[in-house]
């Protein structure tokens, strides 16, 4: 049986990485919950181990690329309005 990966568990990975866009990304429900269903179809599709931490960092350093409520320009990321 798979394992799912929830968004406390993506919350505690981006609590203890020092990246500019953690702090926003630890704030962002939509996000925490795209990268547990992005982490858990990596490990399904893939068969390629990662631990949850490495697949977090990966889109933190990726994120100019990825575009969407990933970029770090994103106004979904903008905490003040």
């Amino acid at each position: 049986m798979t394992n799912i990966t929830t968004i406390q568990e993506i919350a505690n990975v981006l609590a203890g990485l020092e990246h500019k866009l953690a702090p926003n990304w630890l704030e962002n429900d939509m996000i925490k919950k795209t990268l547990a269903i992005s982490y858990d179809y990596w490990l399904e599709d893939t068969g390629i181990p990662m631990t949850l931490k490495d697949f977090v960092q990966q889109y933190l350093e990726h994120a100019e690329y990825l575009g969407g409520i990933f970029s770090p320009d994103s106004e979904i990321n903008d905490l003040s309005c």
